[in-house]
């Protein structure tokens, strides 16, 4: 499994690659993404299933969901997806760049890890596959925001 984030800033689009498999499908939809006073991104993405044109559970199978958040570290090395299928809603807690930097810098700046407000995009592309996987989204960020900033914490894994 992957997870490549990369970004533009004109317009400031953000897009996380779980999979090389090719896009069969593009469909829209909204994602939620925690940040922090800072405007970093907290934990990662939420996706509610309910409204979406596609199966948010079969889109989050090949990302080996689990049932609860309970077992997801703080900060997060790798990707970890949780799927709650009586909300229809999965989390994709995102890897940080790096926990050791990433727990000293919670010591020097107490707001660098506590969500204080998210950002939505309703018109978010999510890319699925043939298999019906998810391969992408793409999110767009509101200008206000600087997207090298927003992206900060969070590392592209091969």
């Amino acid at each position: 499994m992957i997870t490549r984030i990369a970004f533009t800033s004109d317009p400031n689009v953000v897009e996380v690659r779980f999979s090389n498999a090719p896009v069969e499908h593009q469909f829209t939809g909204e994602v939620i993404a925690d940040v922090n006073r800072q405007g970093n991104w907290v934990r990662g993405l939420e996706v509610i299933g309910s409204g979406l044109p596609f199966s948010l559970e079969q889109a989050l199978a090949s990302l080996s969901p689990q049932s609860s958040a309970g077992s997801v570290p703080h900060p997060q090395s790798k990707l970890t997806v949780t799927y709650d299928k009586y909300a229809n809603a999965g989390f994709l807690y995102l890897p940080y760049a790096s926990p050791l930097t990433v727990e000293q810098q919670h010591k020097t700046e107490p707001f660098l890890l506590k969500s204080s407000y998210m950002l939505a995009d309703i018109q978010a592309t999510f890319g699925i596959a043939a298999d019906k996987t998810l391969v992408f989204i793409r999110f767009v960020i509101p200008s206000t925001e600087k997207v090298e900033k927003f992206t900060q914490l969070f590392v592209s894994q091969s």
